[in-house]
């Protein structure tokens, strides 16, 4: 599973770049040969689509597939994981809640996109999250809160609900 997740991260990190299969064979180390026939198999498990122009194949994410939203957020959920993000937030606030929304939990993530993280805890802190944005190569976009109450905008309440729980439940 680990090596599907590495295998499309490029489509993860930018999930509206298109990628030509020396492109994606450079990108992931490995021979053009190995390269298509790793992008065909993904294409036909409905995580990535096709486009051919002039004679080059070009492939890209399936942002309507759930099972890519699934591995994105899988992904995502791992990079944070190891930067020791959670265990710095375990840290700093008492008994987190960690969610991670927008378009990183959507699987519409670009290359410039920063990562949309909520914290509920009763502890009310600010932190420096420089050294995570610089692991992590995003900005981190933190929003704490107390209580899920707390949350006064309908729409960003909505997004939060619909995002992945990281660490702890709701």
């Amino acid at each position: 599973m680990l090596e599907i997740i590495n295998s499309l991260a490029p489509f993860f990190k930018d999930c509206y770049r298109r990628i030509s299969v020396r492109e994606y064979a450079r990108l992931v180390k490995i021979s053009p040969p190995t390269a298509s026939k790793q992008l065909e198999l993904y294409k036909r498990k409905g995580l990535l689509k096709k486009e051919v122009e002039r004679q080059y194949f070009y492939y890209f994410a399936d942002k309507d597939s759930w099972l890519f939203t699934e591995l994105s957020r899988i992904y995502w959920r791992h990079r944070i994981e190891n930067s020791g993000l959670l265990d710095f937030f375990e840290k700093e606030f008492f008994s987190p809640v960690v969610i991670l929304f927008g378009s990183l939990a959507k699987a519409e993530a670009k290359a410039d996109s920063d990562m949309d993280i909520a914290v509920f805890t009763s502890t009310n802190k600010i932190v420096n999250l420089k050294e995570f944005e610089k692991k992590l190569k995003r900005s981190i976009q933190l929003f704490v809160f107390s209580s899920r109450d707390a949350v006064k905008n309908p729409e960003l309440l909505n997004n939060l609900l619909n995002g992945c729980v990281i660490k702890g439940s709701w």
